[in-house]
């Protein structure tokens, strides 16, 4: 009789499922329909229970399913008036479970565990390597390697975009002068992290100089994950950057970047074309026109030309006669944790007949 006073005396765990699968699994881990309410499920549950809960939710439940199914936590008996008055505060299932299944992430931000790689970045018209990109990597507790995909999703799913970008940069600048090099790098800044941030880029500066790194070594290069959210004042700070001695850079044109919002607008002094328009360029009209035309325009302007994703060698081939500047690809080197330093031996291979 004690253990039935016990239990009725815990929270309710109420959860409104958005699917018929959703509340099948619900009913799966203990969830009960509530008779008054045939719509909501419960589960009384202890509060050192309730992040096991959650963890499963978070790993069993679609990212639809998460957020659209919704919840509380209540001690409103179940056959009180008041219980869907209670429900009306009720907060989408994702607001916890995104927390939960990303706590990894949380502590990697606190405990500062990212490392990177450099993937080179090569002159078409000769093969030697002018720059390296470095890209941000990161282990799971299992040790095995985050790609730079996974940590921005995480950091688009979490909120932690900005916190997430600055601490990249500087992780990066530390990377960069442990390595004691001459060479250029491409690092990647997100734009609303410096409009919302400003005072991060003087950090960045301050920080580059006590590690005896030179700005005209580095080029920020724009990468848009999330809508942009004040683009007036990223006018401002690129201009900052300029005058500082740094390189501009911008990603994934006619991708996720439109030609006149960055290109034109922000005028850097390269532009990367993105992947999907580069793939298969050598063999299909539309792509090449596109490429020739931005490349005739970009030039015209007075701003280089990197071809990003390259993979096939015909289409490298196809750039390299076309007259685009910078390459960079799983088909010329994959990203490393130490420089390459080889060029690359365009000689043994025959020219593209892709025109």
């Amino acid at each position: 009789m004690s253990n039935v006073n016990h239990l009725s005396n815990l929270p309710q765990l109420l959860i409104q499922p958005h699917d018929g699968q959703t509340s099948r699994f619900l009913v799966n881990l203990g969830f009960q329909s509530v008779r008054a309410v045939p719509q909501l499920l419960y589960r009384r549950i202890c509060k050192p229970q309730l992040a096991d809960v959650f963890v499963q939710l978070s790993e069993q439940l679609s990212e639809t399913a998460q957020s659209a199914s919704r919840f509380c936590i209540t001690d409103v008996p179940l056959d009180s008036t008041e219980l869907l008055r209670e429900f009306l505060n009720a907060q989408p299932l994702n607001s916890v479970t995104s927390s939960v299944r990303h706590a990894w992430f949380f502590r990697l931000l606190l405990r500062r565990h990212l490392f990177f790689k450099y993937q080179p970045i090569f002159q078409l018209s000769s093969g030697q390597i002018t720059a390296y990109e470095c890209l941000a990597r990161a282990r799971d507790e299992t040790g095995n390697c985050l790609s730079g995909g996974q940590l921005i999703k995480a950091a688009l799913s979490t909120h932690l975009t900005c916190e997430f970008d600055e601490l990249a940069r500087q992780i990066c600048f530390e990377s960069i002068a442990a390595i004691d090099t001459q060479e250029k790098f491409f690092i990647n800044i997100l734009p609303n992290a410096i409009t919302r941030n400003p005072q991060s880029l003087e950090e960045n500066l301050q920080q580059a100089i006590d590690l005896g790194l030179q700005p005209k070594q580095i080029v920020f290069e724009l990468t848009e994950v999330e809508v942009l959210a004040q683009s007036e004042e990223l006018s401002e700070q690129i201009a900052k950057l300029r005058q500082w001695g740094f390189g501009i850079a911008v990603d994934d044109l006619c991708g996720c970047v439109s030609v006149d919002r960055y290109a034109m607008e922000l005028r850097p002094d390269v532009v990367k074309l993105d992947r999907r328009l580069v793939h298969g360029c050598s063999k299909y009209t539309l792509k090449q026109t596109l490429i020739k035309s931005l490349l005739d325009s970009a030039h015209q302007e007075g701003i280089l030309v990197l071809a990003e994703g390259l993979e096939d060698m015909a289409d490298i081939e196809f750039c390299r006669q076309l007259g685009v500047d910078f390459g960079q690809g799983f088909g010329l080197a994959r990203p490393e944790v130490t420089l390459r330093h080889q060029p690359f031996p365009f000689r043994k291979f025959a020219l593209s007949k892709a025109s």
